[in-house]
């Protein structure tokens, strides 16, 4: 990683902002919400500046910006590239992904390059009050950061702890060459910094801001993706009985993807990437890859037909027609890609953390498990309850998992973490996933279930070279 880390490193405390791409190019300039290289993070105010950099950095478009989401879905079953298309996530629609794709390595870079800006802030010898305030929401960025590369280019914790995971740099490190540590140690990383952000972690301000129940609720999905099913849902039930948040109603739901505003009422999201008139992707936002924009991606009708008609949540697929005339369901989860406010960048919320209970509740609690589900439903599908038990009831919890978190790049994780096939339909005006469709069927030993480390890193940094994934 010599080379590249010190690039990031370097990108940490800068101003200016570069990434490149055969599907992506533009430039960030932030000088206000970032480091310039020459000011020592040495005041509460330098530190403050630097916070902001961490959560800019987040809306990049190879993380929540857009990769993130658009990988998370398009992977697995909800989600579908049409013919008529601006060329791009083609490779990871058709399974074609390799140690060179764009994506992938942009993922990783952008990543690492947030998890270097929050490292400048956690290794700050600043002791003043308001320090463990800045600390913590750091360390949650970073936490959130490491979570998704682990799951990105690793094989889940319930399958093997002990396998490669990535490495974990926590200082700054110009010429540092790390190997990969396993799945487990990033694990543990993972929930050490979750734990001492909640300790120091600021109250609820506003959605953009990690608060202290944004971080629990991160926590139990941290915990339920390691299987720990006993963590996970005494952090989930806590969230749920003493945060203050509550679900966004059957009424408001609409209103509620429709609003781009930072919330301040404690109304179903917990944290949220901002994406402001000022600072946003522009024509990059993941809204205008659905709809209002370069529209290649829609909603599959394998996903839109689990919907009922009185569920409220099928109002945010619009059925119409993909740009070449086949008929098709277009995504307006995001709707706001032609408004100068774009979409806030949904990355936990209460309705998830209803489900993570639900789920954890299971094997041995199965009433509580309908509780936490049926609490859900009744502000997504009023008048519809619950009563299976058993392998059926948690099949169920599942279901409502994809179908609430739809489009916000969960769908592939669970699929690998519960090591599910992915069994996908083919779509009218659908691109050939492979040739002859093959690969529409992905089981979960398919060694293209887990990116590949991307080739920069591996001509950075030798190290790392013997550690590629398999198949690649």
């Amino acid at each position: 990683m010599k080379k590249l880390i010190y690039k990031i490193s370097v990108l940490a405390i800068s101003g200016t902002f570069l990434f490149t791409a055969c599907t992506k190019d533009f430039t960030v300039q932030s000088p206000s919400d970032s480091v310039p290289s020459n000011e020592a993070l040495n005041t509460v105010s330098s530190l403050g500046n630097a916070l902001n950099g961490v959560y800019s950095q987040l809306r990049a478009v190879a993380l929540y910006g857009r990769d993130f989401e658009v990988s998370g879905d398009l992977q697995a079953d909800n989600t579908y590239v049409e013919i008529k298309n601006s060329g791009r996530y083609l490779a990871q629609y058709n399974y074609s992904v390799t140690a060179a794709d764009a994506v992938a390595g942009e993922m990783w870079s952008a990543a690492y390059s947030g998890i270097q800006r929050a490292n400048q802030i956690i290794n700050s010898t600043v002791t003043t009050t308001g320090v463990a305030s800045i600390k913590a929401q750091a360390l949650a960025a970073r936490a959130l950061l490491y979570f998704k590369l682990v799951n990105i280019y690793a094989r889940p914790y319930t399958d093997n702890p002990t396998a490669l995971g990535v490495p974990i740099v926590l200082t700054y490190q110009p010429y540092l060459l790390p190997t990969r540590s396993t799945v487990k140690d990033v694990y543990t990383q993972i929930v050490s910094d979750l734990q001492a952000a909640y300790k120091d972690a600021p109250g609820y301000v506003n959605s953009v801001t990690f608060s202290k129940y944004a971080i629990e609720g991160l926590l139990a999905r941290v915990y339920l993706y390691m299987g720990d099913n006993t963590n996970a849902k005494a952090a989930a039930t806590d969230v749920i009985k003493n945060s203050g948040f509550s679900l966004v109603s059957a009424g408001n739901l609409a209103t509620f993807w429709g609003n781009p505003a930072i919330q301040t009422n404690q109304t179903e999201v917990m944290f949220e990437v901002d994406a402001d008139v000022i600072n946003n992707n522009g024509y990059d936002d993941v809204a205008a890859i659905y709809i209002n924009g370069y529209q290649d991606i829609y909603a599959s009708s394998q996903l839109y037909n689990l919907y009922t008609s009185t569920d409220v949540r099928r109002g945010l697929i619009l059925p119409g027609k993909t740009k070449s005339g086949a008929p098709a369901y277009l995504v307006n989860k995001f709707s706001n890609a032609l408004n100068a406010d774009k979409d806030n960048l949904k990355v936990i919320r209460l309705s998830e953390v209803y489900l993570i209970a639900a789920e954890a509740s299971l094997p041995g609690d199965q009433t509580s498990a309908q509780t936490y589900l049926n609490a859900l439903m009744a502000q997504r599908d009023p008048g519809f309850q619950y009563t299976s038990t058993g392998n059926q009831l948690l099949s169920d919890i599942i279901n409502e998992r994809r179908k609430e978190l739809a489009f916000e790049g969960d769908r592939f994780y669970d699929l690998n973490r519960l090591k599910l096939p992915i069994a996908r339909v083919a779509n009218p005006g659908a691109i050939p996933a492979g040739q002859g469709n093959v690969n529409l069927n992905i089981p979960y030993s398919d060694y293209r279930r887990i990116a590949p480390i991307p080739q920069a890193e591996l001509q950075a940094n030798a190290n790392i070279v013997s550690q590629q994934n398999p198949g690649y």
